[in-house]
C-alpha cells in the first residue's frame, strides 16, 4: 500500500514479490514518494530506467515493480500518482487522491513508466536545447506543463515510444533507432512542419529572411539542397545546432528534420491546413534528400 505522505523528499516502504520467471518470493526497497526537485539523483534513475525495478535474487530476472508511488516537482507545482498496474478501483483511487492532494496546481495520474521517462525527457530537452526554445510555440511554464501532460496521454505515438523504450533497455535495440523517435516526438509535441524548399511560410512570409542566431543572419542558399533529416547547421558564434525556423507573422515552427515540402503554395491556394500529425496526404508531399 502505497504511504500518502507529503512535503519530503523521499519516503520508501519494503515490499513483498513472487517472482513471473521462477515463482520464487523475495523482499525489495521501494520508493513510496519522491520529489525529484530536492532528489536529482532520482531523475537519473527514472532516465536509466532503474527506478523501482526489482530483481529476483534467485534467477537474476529483473523489470519494472507494480508498486504505486507519487512523483512530485515542488518547483512546477506537479503531482503524479504514478501506477506501474492499472488498479480495479481506478476511479476510487483518483477521487480519494483528488479529495487530499487537490491542492497542488498541476495534479496528474500515470499508469506507464513510459508517460514519466518520456516528461523528464521532454524537461530536460527543453532545458538543454537553445533553438528548440527559441522556435517553441507551446508555451512556457504551467501552459508548456500541460501540453506535454496532454500528448504523453493522449498522443498515438506514445505506443511506439513504449515499444522502443522497452527494446533499448531490455532488450536489443540500437539507441539511434530510440533517438529519431524522440525527436519525432518533440516534433509532433510542437506541431512542427516540414521544411519548405522555396523558403515560403504557408501564410506567405519568407522564413530564411530571419533565419539565424546571436543577432545575425544565417544564409541559408548554400544549404538547400542538403536540407534533410540528419543535416545540422551550426551558428557560426556559438555553435548552437539550429535545425528550423519560426515564422515571425503566424507562429508557424517548420524544420527539415521531418522533411522537406518543395512548397506550400498548393496548401495556400486550397486554404486548407496541412496535417500536423504526419497522416497520408503530408506523407505524400515529402521529400527525404540523401543525408549530410
Amino acid at each position: 500500500m502505497i504511504s500518502m505522505l507529503g512535503n519530503q523528499a523521499e519516503a520508501e516502504s519494503r515490499e513483498a514479490f513472487e517472482c513471473g520467471n521462477c515463482s520464487r518470493h523475495f523482499e525489495a526497497q521501494l520508493v513510496t514518494w519522491v520529489d525529484i526537485s530536492k532528489t536529482p539523483q532520482a531523475k537519473q534513475s527514472i532516465l536509466k530506467w532503474h527506478f523501482n525495478i526489482i530483481q529476483c535474487p534467485h534467477c537474476g530476472i529483473r523489470s519494472f515493480s507494480s508498486t504505486p508511488f507519487f512523483y512530485e516537482d515542488f518547483e512546477e507545482g506537479l503531482l503524479i500518482a504514478v501506477y506501474p498496474i492499472i488498479p480495479e478501483n481506478r476511479g476510487e483511487l483518483e477521487k480519494s487522491i483528488r479529495d487530499k492532494y487537490g491542492y497542488y496546481p498541476l495534479l496528474e495520474f500515470f499508469y506507464d513508466m513510459t508517460q514519466l521517462w518520456m516528461l523528464l525527457y521532454f524537461q530536460e530537452h527543453y532545458k538543454t536545447n537553445r533553438n528548440l526554445r527559441k522556435l517553441s510555440r507551446i508555451g512556457e511554464g504551467e501552459r508548456r506543463m500541460r501540453t506535454m501532460l496532454r500528448f504523453l496521454k493522449e498522443n498515438p505515438l506514445m505506443i511506439n515510444l513504449r515499444d522502443k523504450l522497452t527494446e533499448t533497455f531490455f532488450g536489443n535495440s540500437e539507441e539511434d533507432d530510440l533517438l529519431e523517435i524522440l525527436g519525432q516526438a518533440v516534433y509532433v509535441l510542437e506541431e512542427m512542419l516540414p521544411w519548405p524548399r522555396d523558403g515560403n511560410c504557408i501564410c506567405g512570409s519568407n522564413l530564411t529572411k530571419e533565419f539565424g542566431c546571436c543577432g545575425k543572419h544565417v544564409d541559408l542558399s548554400g544549404h538547400n539542397h542538403l536540407l534533410s533529416q540528419h543535416y545540422v547547421i551550426y551558428c557560426p558564434t556559438c555553435r548552437e545546432a539550429l535545425s528550423g525556423a519560426s515564422c515571425d507573422h503566424c507562429g508557424r515552427v517548420y524544420t527539415w528534420v521531418l522533411g522537406t515540402v518543395e512548397s506550400y503554395q498548393n496548401i495556400v491556394e486550397s486554404n486548407a491546413e496541412p496535417d500536423l500529425h504526419g497522416g497520408p496526404a503530408q506523407a505524400a508531399r515529402l521529400e527525404r534528400p540523401a543525408s549530410s
